[in-house]
């Protein structure tokens, strides 16, 4: 499972670096915050909210009834991260605009997770995180995300 989570970091790095090549400093940084977060999401980590996540932020995802806080999102992740494993992610940005202390970032996802009775799931989507420079370092204050329909 690790060497697995170490693919899928290798992939998210290649994938920036090669954006990174066409991007100011403000934007790399952003977009590093970004796959940052995934690395400690992929790794189930529930405290990643307190890390990368600003108090005060609302979010809301197509698979929400209603937007969320930073402490929702803790408690329903420390519900749900035990229920799945990551096997595989991938993040490949689209655009980032970087005004001041603000920023948005909107990117495509593909994530592979295997449930505790073993069975495979992969969803696409995509995510507009909105982020916010706080203490020298990038932090979401909001973010919409909606997997893609699947044809199945």
């Amino acid at each position: 499972m690790k060497k697995l989570i170490k693919v899928s970091v290798l992939l998210l790095l290649v994938s920036a670096v090669s954006q990174a090549q066409e991007w100011n400093e403000a934007q790399t940084e952003v977009w590093n915050a970004v796959l940052g977060s995934y690395v400690d999401i992929d790794n189930n980590d529930v405290n990643w909210t307190d890390k990368w996540v600003t108090d005060d932020a609302v979010v809301w995802g197509s698979g929400f009834p209603m937007p969320r806080t930073r402490d929702s999102i803790k408690r329903w992740n420390g519900y749900q991260f035990p229920q799945s494993e990551t096997m595989m992610s991938e993040y490949s940005p689209a655009a980032i605009v970087v005004h001041d202390n603000t920023a948005v970032a909107h990117y495509y996802y593909s994530n592979g997770a295997k449930n505790k009775e073993g069975k495979h799931k992969t969803t696409h989507g995509r995510c507009s995180d909105i982020l916010v420079k706080h203490d020298n370092s990038w932090k979401f204050l909001s973010w919409h995300c909606a997997d893609t329909p699947s044809n199945d």
